[in-house]
């Protein structure tokens, strides 16, 4: 069964794939993008694979195919692999947060309150009441 982040990976190239070529490197998934064509530059298949999944991004078959050559090379290259899998962490809050979204992500223990928004349009003011210790 081909990992989950694989088939996002896949998906994503086949969708966003030409336009993260035009973009030139300038985001993560511009860059994830280049590695993955340099990395397949070396497999005949795998590009082809690439290709046809770009040309019909909606083709199932196209992308799993796609899914399972990406699949194959990270499991035989695992600096590859994690070049991919450290890009994709990047790449996927960057296309969450395309046409204006916003991605908020924290990491770590919050001891206190914590609000990520994007637009907030408050009359008067925000009472989050009283911050508690943890477990208290």
């Amino acid at each position: 069964m081909t990992d989950a982040v694989v088939v996002a990976v896949a998906s994503a190239l086949a969708g966003k794939g030409a336009e993260a070529a035009l973009a030139g490197g300038r985001s993560a998934f511009a860059a994830l993008a280049k590695v993955v064509r340099e990395r397949f530059g070396r497999d005949k298949a795998a590009v082809e694979a690439l290709q046809a999944a770009q040309r019909s991004p909606g083709n199932e078959l196209a992308l799993a195919a796609l899914a399972r050559k990406l699949e194959g090379i990270m499991a035989e290259d695992t600096a590859f692999a994690t070049q991919v899998c450290g890009l994709w962490q990047q790449a996927s809050v960057e296309l969450s947060a395309g046409d204006d979204g916003v991605v908020n992500s924290v990491t770590g223990a919050v001891s206190g309150h914590l609000i990520q928004a994007r637009d907030l349009h408050v009359k008067g003011g925000i009472n989050l009441g009283d911050v508690k210790p943890p477990g208290g």
